[in-house]
């Protein structure tokens, strides 16, 4: 496994079928081998309100603003094909809202999903599954969380400290989550 495509979204309610929107996509293009990020991506998705503000710090007006939305979501896809698979921390929830985005389809989820909270096994004990949970354990400061590639960039750096990565990157993908289109 060479390089991962980690992707975190933050979103204004907990389901998008009660009208809960992806406001915000983040996403890592990460070297498995050389443990480093190779590009990233982060782009507002237009909302009118966001009830959720005191938890993510997006103002909905932020999202209004005229960005190159189509041109970000490409970014992302042509990202995704340099990756040998996704991941997220719970990635069952970020998936659920990114089939939502307009112009993510096809060959974009055919790629195998790995959730660090749940597939992903830490070389830490954990006592809950939390991200800022996997950062204290593995070391690395928890702050100005809830934002798309900050969270990502949390990911990246608790990759960073695990020497076995591609065994355990490869390992979660065999786990009921990890395979693709497994929950959709």
């Amino acid at each position: 496994m060479r390089n991962v495509l980690i992707i975190d979204t933050e979103t204004n309610g907990l389901d998008p079928n009660k009208g809960a929107k992806v406001i915000e996509v983040g996403a890592m293009l990460y070297s498995v081998e050389h443990k480093v990020v190779l590009q990233n991506i982060s782009t507002f998705l237009p909302c009118d309100i966001n009830p959720v503000e005191d938890i993510n710090n997006i103002k909905a007006e932020w999202t209004q603003e005229r960005v190159p939305v189509e041109a970000s979501i490409q970014m992302l896809k042509w990202m995704g094909k340099s990756a040998d698979a996704y991941v997220a921390h719970n990635a069952e929830f970020d998936k659920r809202f990114l089939r939502t985005i307009n112009g993510l389809d096809g060959e974009f989820w055919s790629k195998k999903w790995i959730c660090t909270k749940r597939d992903f096994k830490w070389p830490v004990q954990l006592f809950r599954q939390r991200l800022q949970d996997v950062c204290a354990a593995m070391g690395v400061t928890y702050a100005d969380a809830h934002r798309a590639l900050i969270d990502c960039h949390f990911i990246a750096m608790c990759f960073s400290k695990v020497d076995d990565l591609e065994q355990r990157l490869i390992n979660a993908t065999q786990n009921t989550f990890g395979k693709a289109g497994s929950f959709r």
